[in-house]
């Protein structure tokens, strides 16, 4: 599949890119600071992972153990585009 069509098709995928920019964090505080849907992001995260955008580090020191999602390097260049798109829509709105 296309990686353009293997995003579009991923709902959520494009807010998790740009949620991350803010720095890693973990899957329990993304959901609880984002509309994206469990299910959604657990599939955005497994194709983002897959693309090499973002990656996943478990961290031990707490406990239960929490999985650490982060941009990769190619990840923040995308997301950084993704953020000039959705600036420019926003700027054409008004």
């Amino acid at each position: 599949m296309p990686v353009i069509k293997a995003l579009e098709t991923q709902s959520g995928a494009m807010r998790l890119l740009l949620y991350l920019l803010k720095g890693p964090s973990y899957v329990t505080l993304i959901l609880k600071e984002t509309d994206i849907p469990n299910i959604q992001l657990l599939r955005s995260i497994d194709l983002l992972m897959e693309l090499n955008l973002i990656q996943k580090k478990v961290d031990t020191t707490t406990y239960p153990k929490r999985n650490i999602i982060s941009l990769t390097s190619k990840g923040k260049q995308i997301a950084q585009k993704v953020k000039e798109i959705e600036t420019i829509l926003k700027e054409s709105s008004t």
